[in-house]
């Protein structure tokens, strides 16, 4: 029997790394027969959860209303009162404030920063330390960590680095050809082209208007462009239409939209490349580790998390962060790998993935960690 009653505490569950390692956790739990909570404001990834061991309460730990926190946070004391829960697991800002409005008595609390956060005026940092009031804290790479202790003066010793895991299991699985039929027949790819995969959300950070500057500087004939990720940005996809439409790269760019981890599966194995170039560093970045396990040749700006997951493997990867003019020739030169040259650089990637950033790896140390706590 598990000396813990856990419950994870998250904005919501719709989409996204955060909300991936929310349910990765509680679905590693209810495996081993250990009953756990999640407080969330919603979301379709409920569906999810093993119904038997996980229970979720919904109460609006999304709001961006401080005023609202105080009656949020009786509410959410209530509920970990009445269930005996002993152990809290905020994932986010914002509920990190609810449960530092509570009384902590009888409870162990422990938060993860999934980012650095942005934002250097006072109260902006002070709003972000929320997350550093508990009585662990969890940084997803060294990235994070170096930052963190540094932007708010934490103290290292009490900063555990569990790396964000990609399921390995799962992305060494043998290729399912009538699934990956499908994405090609479902979003008309031409796969007699050289694919470049832009799995990221639409938002302005992530960079994609940015990179159809680099697109208009190469010799598109042979390309396609598939942006793949979540379209809930409205205006910032139009934006991202707009500019494709207005420099005549429409047979050459694709809007995907959201794609299940299915399709992402099969749009690794389809693509010939996989960016990453956000504008600003990301806290891990876990396409880059999907791509690779993928046998899928990635290029990205070498900075954050980013630099944590390939600093052991080839420069080929590597590009200096905003270096837009190097661009164009590094994606021909890995585009014009043979494939026994680009077995050769992606060779080492497994294991040190494995090793390092695999969703096994993850699971064991959260657990460790909730024990330990």
């Amino acid at each position: 029997m598990s000396s813990f009653k856990l419950v994870q505490i998250v904005p919501s569950l719709d989409s996204g790394g955060v909300e991936r390692g929310t349910i990765d956790v509680a679905n590693f739990l209810a495996e081993k027969k250990i009953q756990n909570f999640i407080i969330t404001s919603g979301g379709q990834m409920i569906k999810e959860l093993d119904e038997s061991f996980t229970h979720v309460h919904l109460l609006p730990v999304s709001s961006k209303n401080i005023f609202s926190y105080p009656l949020i946070a009786r509410k959410v004391n209530q509920f970990i009162q009445s269930n005996n829960i002993n152990l809290v697991h905020v994932r986010s800002r914002g509920p990190a404030w609810i449960i530092n409005l509570m009384s902590k008595n009888n409870i162990k609390t422990i938060s993860t920063f999934h980012n650095v956060y942005g934002g250097n005026s006072y109260l902006k940092k002070m709003y972000n330390k929320g997350l550093s009031k508990m009585d662990h804290l969890v940084a997803i790479s060294e990235y994070v960590k170096e930052t963190i202790v540094k932007k708010y003066n934490l103290t290292a010793n009490n900063i555990s680095v569990i790396n964000r895991g990609i399921d390995t299991k799962y992305f060494n699985q043998p290729v399912d050809s009538t699934r990956r039929d499908q994405v090609v027949s479902t979003y008309q790819i031409d796969t007699a082209k050289k694919i470049i995969l832009f799995p990221a959300r639409m938002t302005s950070w992530k960079g994609q208007l940015e990179f159809i500057d680099v697109i208009k500087k190469m010799d598109t004939q042979n390309i396609l462009v598939l942006f793949a990720g979540d379209t809930k940005n409205s205006s910032y996809t139009n934006l991202v239409k707009d500019k494709i439409y207005q420099n005549n790269l429409t047979s050459i760019c694709k809007i995907l939209g959201s794609v299940n981890q299915n399709e992402i599966r099969s749009l690794y194995q389809i693509a010939d490349l996989s960016v990453s170039f956000p504008l600003r560093a990301e806290g891990f970045g876990r396409t880059i580790s999907e791509s690779l396990y993928s046998n899928t040749p990635v290029l990205a700006f070498d900075y954050g998390g980013i630099k944590n997951q390939l600093e052991n493997l080839s420069d080929l990867f590597k590009v200096k962060p905003h270096d837009y003019q190097a661009l164009p020739s590094k994606i021909e030169t890995i585009l014009s790998l043979t494939e026994n040259l680009k077995k050769e650089v992606l060779q080492e990637a497994k294991s040190i993935i494995d090793k390092n950033f695999s969703k096994t790896n993850m699971l064991n140390k959260y657990l460790k960690l909730y024990e330990s706590v």
